[in-house]
């Protein structure tokens, strides 16, 4: 074997080891979820589950149909109307009145806020992905418990800043980014973002859903709210 083969050879071999070893060192990527209106989200993984990384944000039905946009102008109080059963969202309140974000908001920073009857749909989350139960919060919570959290899941998950000083700032301990989108009330009408986080579950009893908030308290609640109310959703990977 001459001496320029030889020369080849090395080259060859030095190239494929250091290719080899750069794979091996590489952290794996961030898995993201793309929504039917070409929204992107990164995701997380605590414990056994994977959450989206930020409310939905789609304002079209995963076969196709446009969900009605809400204006008080031009639906008044059909927003949680149980006779009209319209389908409608609305974005979370960005005003920042009381000047708690540095930055100018987009208008979908905090997501989109739906209605019963949009929840109620089916077809809100991405293929793959859905609407969490109640269950699925407390297994999230529980996991957070036992890993260092206990009587400290609802800070772990609140953003650490852009919060009202009465709610307070969480720590983001578990990277979750919960963010105060506050809640719609029965009547229409955008409620308290940058004071409370509210997420939807799949988890209804005749007039009522649960919902998840984080709040003014260290812990997570789970109140019983009347089906009217909208609020933002946080998809969990099936």
């Amino acid at each position: 074997m001459n001496q320029l083969t030889q020369l080849a050879i090395i080259i060859i071999f030095s190239i494929t080891i250091t290719s080899c070893s750069s794979d091996d060192n590489q952290e794996p990527q961030p898995i993201t979820v793309t929504d039917i209106d070409g929204n992107v989200y990164n995701t997380i993984t605590i414990g056994d589950q994977i959450w989206m990384l930020e409310n939905l944000k789609v304002t079209t039905f995963n076969d196709g149909t446009p969900i009605t946009p809400y204006t008080f102008a031009e639906h008044g109080n059909n927003w949680g109307s149980l006779n009209n059963q319209e389908t409608f969202y609305q974005w979370a309140n960005t005003d920042d009145l009381n000047d708690v974000v540095d930055v100018d908001m987009p208008l979908d920073y905090y997501g989109a806020m739906y209605n019963h009857w949009a929840i109620e749909s089916g077809k809100l989350a991405p293929e793959g992905w859905r609407i969490p139960s109640a269950e699925d919060f407390i297994t999230l919570e529980n996991y957070l418990a036992a890993n260092g959290y206990a009587g400290n899941e609802a800070v772990a998950l609140k953003s650490d800043s852009g919060w009202l000083t009465a709610s307070g700032n969480g720590t983001n301990a578990a990277e979750f980014n919960g963010l105060p989108n506050g809640y719609v009330n029965a009547l229409g009408g955008p409620t308290l973002s940058e004071g409370i986080c509210t997420w939807a579950t799949t988890n209804t009893n005749g007039s009522t859903r649960t919902m998840v908030q984080l709040f003014d308290e260290a812990t997570i609640s789970y109140p019983l709210n009347a089906i009217q109310i909208g609020a933002g959703i946080r998809c969990i990977k099936i």
